[in-house]
């Protein structure tokens, strides 16, 4: 028997496809262009924020402020997003990550950045004590989510009830060095503008790679079948808790960072289930399958929280039950998130991790 010869219109039609494959290529990477142009022009503009003569010293504190959340909505996707392993309790990291340094600052005189450093060891392994026997069990989905949560409460709860470590409810004041950047201090606020701008920026990076790396790949086949992964020669646990402490270790050094911002942490400011859903909401709103999420949702948000916190100040729990209603109806109505919804267009896939 021979082979089927292909008829001059199908060889045509196969050889007009190759040809025209590279044109596709070139034109989906100038499509692209205009959008990485785009985020340049942004970079830029965050980098000269600062300089720009007359500028407010509130949007200064609020480029702060977006930077930080765009940390905590990243670390949030290598896990939520990539694993999908939804936390509901992450703050219980940034703040592990806020009282480690603070307290080996106020009483050891440990430098912040060394204390960041052993926050971000301690909040990995409360990750992997908590994650392992999750993972081990099969525990996931929404049953993983309430586990998460009592684990914000119960770190709360420490936090305020330790009154002769932590402070309680009274807080832990953190004394001003002036300007002692060994300390993890400056003189100025634009000090720490830039210091955020890094933060969030190796952040961006670390999850990038990640996602792009055979370790990214694997935690996406995890969470989309764990079982075919696992019949798949992938150790389903290992990946998870891999990922689930990386994202631990980021927040807890934003919890650092923020500590040494307004030198003051508090359980209300740095473990309250509040932070947590609006950690959560910053990298769904932007997408929480992109490593670019948490910044849009973080741009988006900020300004909103800001507002909110001013016009409801005084009402405690509202502004917690506002997030809440925002974070049900996302999931509803745009579950894959701002970015999530171009997925569809190829011309975007490049530029927002997919």
């Amino acid at each position: 028997m021979t082979a089927a010869t292909p008829t001059p219109t199908a060889a045509a039609a196969a050889d007009a496809d190759v040809a025209a494959a590279p044109l596709r290529g070139r034109g989906l990477a100038e499509a692209g262009r205009p959008v990485r142009l785009t985020a340049v022009a942004v970079l830029a503009a965050a980098l000269l924020l600062p300089l720009v003569p007359g500028m407010p010293f509130y949007y200064l504190q609020i480029g702060v402020l977006i930077f930080w959340y765009a940390t905590l909505g990243t670390s949030w996707t290598v896990a939520g997003g990539y694993g999908g392993m939804h936390s509901i309790g992450h703050a219980a990291f940034v703040g592990v990550g806020a009282y480690t340094s603070t307290l080996l600052y106020v009483d050891l005189h440990v430098s912040p950045w060394l204390g960041m450093l052993a926050g971000m060891a301690l909040a990995a392994g409360l990750a992997v004590l908590i994650g392992w026997p999750c993972f081990r069990f099969g525990i996931r989905g929404d049953y993983f989510a309430l586990v998460t949560v009592a684990l914000g409460q119960v770190v709360y709860e420490i936090a305020n009830g330790a009154s002769f470590l932590t402070g309680g409810a009274q807080g832990v004041p953190l004394p001003y060095a002036g300007d002692d950047p060994l300390n993890f201090q400056f003189e100025t606020r634009t000090a720490l503008y830039y210091v955020a701008l890094v933060m969030w920026l190796v952040t961006l990076v670390v999850a990038y790679r990640i996602r792009r790396s055979g370790f990214g790949f694997e935690l996406i086949a995890v969470r989309d079948d764990e079982i075919a992964a696992a019949r798949g020669g992938i150790d389903v646990s290992a990946r998870k808790l891999l990922a689930f402490a990386t994202s631990a270790a980021m927040a807890a050094a934003a919890g650092t960072f923020y500590a040494q911002f307004i030198l003051f942490i508090d359980p209300g400011s740095v473990i309250a289930i509040t932070l947590s859903v609006q950690i959560v909401l910053m990298s769904v709103l932007g997408g929480m399958n992109s490593y670019l999420g948490g910044t849009v949702g973080a741009i988006l948000l900020v300004p909103l929280s800001q507002y909110l916190s001013t016009a409801l100040s005084g009402r405690p729990g509202i502004d917690l039950a506002i997030y809440g209603v925002v974070l049900v109806l996302l999931m509803l109505y745009l579950p894959a998130g701002i970015l999530g919804t171009l997925r569809g267009s190829r011309r975007w896939r490049s530029v927002i991790g997919w």
